[in-house]
Formats: structure tokens, sequence, C-alpha cells
């Protein structure tokens, strides 16, 4: 079996330099699955910050399309280092091109006022293992079990599902380390999916992964609480707008408890095929 934890101590960037590090991807892939970038410049980055400090917040361009069989260069720049603050600019390359880049803030554990808004009203149903395929047999979500992920549909449970959102649960495959670094990273990783398949939902077509180009453009993700992986989490995901080929999504992690451990942003290229 391929364990989500296992996947992560694949693709850590080792550490070549001060501030440069290589890394590797998942594959056969055709591109670059950005979550796995977004999970890489966090740990590459973690690796120059003191243990003291936790990523609160990451704001990330995608700018090519990554090749999984060529490795991945992380420049890691220490723009400051504070007493409770300090923030990283990681810059990933390929061929000696940006292929993507990201600023980190970490923050000390702090006490301050708490607020949180209230969890989605979502069923959550027992994973059963199944994977839904396309019309030829082929699984029509490989990604997700080639990372080490399960996801199961999530229902509502009392309103229905309004017509520009969706809610999954996920599991990871296998268990986690104590490390509360490794699950930010894991979650950063998980929160590529499901995020640009949102923006679709109220449009009709018969197949938008044949008419339409997909691609991400920005990625921000903020976190909130402690997270566990070991434990099924919720991601409730809307899309408020579209337009000028673009949509614009967010999203929301829920523990099962109902506490909102982080929150994210994505916008994307949705662009109509012309031929």
């Amino acid at each position: 079996m391929t364990t989500f934890q296992g996947i992560l101590d694949f693709i850590k960037p080792e550490r070549v330099g001060q501030y440069w590090f290589r890394g590797n991807s998942i594959t056969p892939q055709q591109r670059i699955f950005g979550g796995q970038v977004l999970a890489q410049c966090l740990m590459a980055a973690n690796q120059t910050v003191d243990e003291s400090m936790l990523a609160h917040s990451m704001h990330a361009y995608f700018l090519r399309a990554g090749d999984p069989n060529e490795p991945i260069e992380f420049e890691v720049d220490p723009i400051r280092n504070g007493r409770s603050f300090a923030t990283r600019r990681v810059v990933a390359r390929q061929r000696q091109q940006a292929i993507f880049n990201t600023s980190i803030s970490y923050q000390v554990v702090e006490q301050g006022l708490e607020h949180c808004a209230a969890m989605p009203d979502v069923l959550i149903e027992p994973f059963d293992g199944t994977q839904p395929v396309r019309s030829n047999g082929e699984i029509r979500w490989p990604l997700l079990a080639r990372y080490g992920v399960e996801r199961m549909r999530g229902k509502s449970n009392h309103n229905p599902v309004e017509a520009a959102s969706q809610s999954n649960w996920y599991r990871v495959m296998g268990s986690m380390r104590d490390e509360q670094r490794q699950h930010q990273a894991g979650l950063a990783l998980i929160s590529d999916f499901s995020l640009l398949a949102t923006t679709v939902i109220p449009h009709n077509s018969t197949d938008f992964e044949k008419e339409y180009m997909f691609a991400s453009l920005d990625h921000a993700i903020w976190f909130h609480a402690p997270i566990d992986l070991n434990e099924t989490i919720l991601y409730y995901c809307d899309s408020p707008w579209s337009g000028n080929a673009r949509g614009f999504n967010r999203g929301q992690f829920w523990s099962q408890k109902g506490t909102l451990l982080a929150s994210t942003t994505q916008e994307g290229l949705m662009r109509k095929r012309s031929r």
C-alpha cells in the first residue's frame, strides 16, 4: 500500500546548500501536480526556520507546467527573521526556469481572541475504497491513489448543496508521524484537490475535460489550528465567480469535531478549447 507519509518522505526536498534544495516527483503523471510543489516548497522552507515557528499562510503562483521526470530545484530566500514572525520566499525551478513561487509566513504559537464559524452540516459516509471510472474503464482521478489519498463525496445533512459548492471527506492512507509541520505539508498537498473543479459545477457540459483547458493560476492557504491527518477531514469548497476564462474558488478544511483547520483560495484557468 502507498502510504501518505511515505509519499511525503519521498518528495521532501534534500538540502544541497544553505538555502538550496532538490526534490523529485511522483510518477507517472503528465505534469507535476500543483499540490506536490506546494508541499515541497513548505518542507524546504521549514528547514530554514526555527522549530518554534509554524507556517500560518502561503501565497503561491503556478508559473509553468512542471516535468515529473526532471528534478526540481528549490531556492529559499530568508527575507525576514523576527522574534514572533519569519518570512520565506521559495522559487521552484526546472531547466533554469521558474515553474512555481510562493511566500510563506511563520509565527510562534501565541494566545489571543478566538472565534470560529459553524461547520457545514455534511454527512460523513464510510470509505468503501471504490474509485470513479470513465466510460472506457480508466480510473477518473488516478492522482488521488498515487499520492496516498482517499476521497468520499459528502452529502448535505439537511439543506441541499448549493449550485456552486461541493463537500469532500479526505483520508490519508497509513498513519502520519506526530509532527505538526508534516501535517501542514500534507494539508497543503491535499488543498489542491477539489478546488479547481468547483468552478465548473454551475455550468452544463457533457465533458468539461474535453471542452476546456484547465490550469491552476494561483493558490493561497491559511493555517488556523493544529492539524491531525490521522483523522478524516472535510474539505468544503465553493465558487462565487467565474469569467474572462478564469474561475475563483474558496475552500475550508474542517476536523470532525467542527474545528476550522485551514482556509484556501485559488483562481484557475478554464479556457474553451478551439478544437
